[in-house]
């Protein structure tokens, strides 16, 4: 067995980009081992800053030579009538790199085949390194990516340096010249520029020496227990946040956490107005008593020792203490004026161009929350709450406060309107118009902020799609798809049953009410309703459903976000019992093909045979069927459903459908068609994978 170490140094990588670059890291690196025909124990990554690391263990070929049988086409078609191979034929020959003396013959349900032994010869895993590594380098992707020295080679940040090693043995291989060999760099300010790596083992151990931790694990536990001892040292818990956690890791070599201290007068704010200089703008996490109230403290982690960290301490605090001196005075003038005061301000701020401003966002906001929540079914004192928060949700956008911190959007708007003495549920549903925030994030709790949330979120789609600004590929530069998540999310979070597809239409129409816009109305709905069908289905193969399953549910999709989640769960767990699921779909399929012959579902019951009259009077239970799939019980529709499918199967099985009789006939296909279209209603058993 062998090991290989790659350590890619770089200058300073951004944080945000550093998980992203090792899964690609990794799925490349499994990805050609094992196209290779290796197989291996472990593949660590860890990164800091200045450096990707990556060490496979235990590296050893599957087999020293193995054969693989790969199927072509049939026989009748791999050759013409005079016996010359056809294109599929030579189309497969030269995929696979074989000739005619390589193909074997074999029979599969009646039918030949054509086959061939392919042998794979394991390649040595020097070769295999030195050819795969530089084309994974090649291949990560990442935006904006640049090019430095006269390369072609496109990473993220210029290449500075390569270590490779191989059972302690460098490896090289070239990479445009970039410099490859057992040479490595250590902290910027406080280590070695030249580190003789001799030995795989002892990696770490020499970068721990030049104050470089390159376990994330280490360094995340030496910020915690630092941050966790200052913090108690003060009588108080540090504010938690992951997001902030994961971020210190990545931008710390080797993190030291020390703690500082502001003055009193500033907790006077508003906590968040604290909170985000320290949190979002200086990396700072603020300190808390148990009640979750603020302490005149704040903690930072520097990128490396405790030397003269009281000089560091102090810098640090001038520099909060300038960005709290902006907070006070800007927050100090805007709590002066009330926040109805600001709309009107809002026709001085663009919204997007062709889109208007905020302030006609602002009356879009007001017509939709009434329309969605006249589809929700809500009372008038839940829409006039609603009404009266969207008036005022933008009015934030033009404070001070909310120029300068750009976060704190919503957030101010809430405590703006409590100063003013609006309702608390407008305020509530003010801050919570722009939830959720980022992935897995808080979802509005009050039905008049769910009301403004999905109302803000439905129209800034509905708004970039009238203008043909539609998600394509990886670019979203306008978050459309965390919309639309946040939309989803919202819905089966309150288990809230409407149709997605009015709502995008009210949304449009008021486009074309405010600015008279020209678009083909229908073709956009379609287009902003596949979009949200394809984040559903996103979901739900995130969350680990069959993708044919899901498949299925969409394929009779009918804009009932709530529905389809419900459906796919429902039969998700049904194939659990895989045999009986499939014997199942195997009878609905047989009746949804036959039903495709129907021209409706009328039965005429003057034209019944004798033959016909049992199924045709077991069928009129499909009225409880459609009642109880209506109440979403699907458990107990499905039971009815499979045991109609089963009699109708042993129908068809003893009774002739296309009987010469046209009469008979279309009746028979009326009673299939009947049974196919409530199993259609469920699902599409056709795209059941068996």
């Amino acid at each position: 067995m062998s090991n290989y170490l790659l350590e890619i140094g770089v200058e300073e990588f951004p944080a945000k980009f550093i998980k992203p670059t090792q899964r690609q890291f990794n799925n490349l690196i499994d990805k050609f081992l094992k196209e290779n025909n290796y197989t291996y124990e472990s593949l660590t990554i860890n990164s800091t800053p200045r450096r990707f690391a990556i060490l496979v263990e235990g590296i050893e070929p599957l087999e020293e030579n193995s054969v693989e049988k790969i199927k072509g086409p049939s026989k009748k078609i791999a050759f013409d009538e005079e016996g010359n191979p056809t294109r599929a034929l030579e189309g497969f020959m030269k995929s696979k790199n074989i000739d005619l003396s390589d193909i074997v013959y074999e029979e599969i349900g009646g039918v030949e085949y054509i086959f061939a032994n392919i042998k794979n010869e394991t390649k040595d895993i020097k070769e295999v390194l030195k050819k795969e590594i530089p084309n994974t380098i090649k291949s990560i992707s990442n935006p904006r990516q640049m090019r430095w020295g006269g390369k072609n080679l496109r990473f993220l940040r210029p290449i500075r340096w390569i270590v490779s090693l191989l059972d302690d043995e460098i490896l090289s291989f070239d990479l445009e010249g970039i410099r490859v060999s057992n040479i490595t760099k250590g902290h910027r300010t406080l280590g070695s520029n030249a580190i003789e790596i001799n030995s795989i083992d002892e990696y770490k151990e020499k970068l721990a020496e030049n104050y470089v931790i390159i376990s994330e694990e280490e360094r995340r536990s030496m910020i915690l227990k630092g941050i966790n001892r200052l913090a108690k040292e003060k009588g108080g818990n540090y504010h938690e946040d992951e997001d902030l956690l994961e971020e210190l890791i990545n931008i710390n070599e080797y993190p030291t956490p020390f703690i500082g201290e502001i003055n009193n007068e500033y907790l006077a704010l508003p906590k968040e107005v604290i909170v985000t200089p320290m949190k979002d703008h200086q990396r700072y996490y603020p300190v808390e008593d148990d009640n979750g109230d603020l302490l005149p403290f704040f903690i930072a982690v520097r990128n490396g020792d405790s030397k003269g960290i009281s000089n560091v301490v102090e810098g640090n605090k001038k520099v909060l203490i300038a960005r709290l001196e902006d907070a006070k005075f800007f927050y100090e003038k805007d709590i002066s004026i009330p926040l109805e005061d600001y709309v009107p301000e809002l026709e001085h701020l663009g919204y997007h161009e062709g889109l208007g401003n905020m302030l006609d966002k602002t009356h879009r906001l007001m017509k939709l929350v009434e329309s969605i929540g006249r589809d929700f079914g809500c009372g008038n004192e839940v829409k006039d709450i609603a009404k009266r928060a969207a008036y005022l949700s933008k009015a934030d956008l033009v404070t001070n406060t909310v120029i300068e911190f750009t976060e704190l959007q919503g957030v101010m708007g809430k405590i703006f309107a409590e100063h003013s003495g609006e309702n608390p549920l407008v305020a509530k549903a003010i801050e919570e118009q722009y939830m959720p925030v980022k992935s897995g994030g808080e979802l509005p709790s009050t039905t008049s902020g769910i009301l403004l949330s999905i109302a803000d979120k439905i129209d800034n789609i509905a708004g970039l799609y009238s203008q043909g600004i539609e998600v394509t590929g990886s670019q979203d530069m306008y978050g459309q798809r965390r919309a639309v998540l946040g939309i989803i999310n919202i819905l089966l979070k309150n288990k809230i049953k409407v149709s997605l597809r009015d709502i995008i239409k009210d949304a449009l129409y008021n486009y074309v009410e405010n600015f008279g816009e020209t678009f083909d109305y229908n073709e956009v709905t379609d287009k902003i309703e596949a979009f949200i069908s394809a984040r559903l289905k996103n979901l739900m193969l995130d969350e680990g459903y069959r993708y044919d399953i899901i498949d299925s549910v969409l394929a009779v999709y009918n804009d009932d976000v709530c529905e389809a989640y419900g459906k796919v769960k429902f039969f998700d767990e049904m194939a659990k019992n895989k045999h009986q699921f499939d014997a199942n779909v195997e009878k609905f399929v047989r009746i949804v093909n036959i039903s495709q012959k129907a021209e409706n579902t009328d039965i005429n019951e003057e034209f019944l045979l004798e033959e016909d009259k049992a199924i045709y009077e077991e069928i009129a239970v499909l009225d409880k069927f459609d009642k109880l799939y209506n109440e979403s019980k699907y458990t107990d529709a499905f039971m009815i459903i499979t045991d109609i499918a089963k009699s109708l199967n042993n129908y068809l099985d003893n009774t002739l459908i296309m009987a010469e009789d046209e009469n008979v006939k279309k009746n028979r296909l009326s009673i299939v068609k009947t049974v196919s279209d409530r199993i259609m209603r469920m699902f599409n058993p056709i795209e059941i994978v068996r």
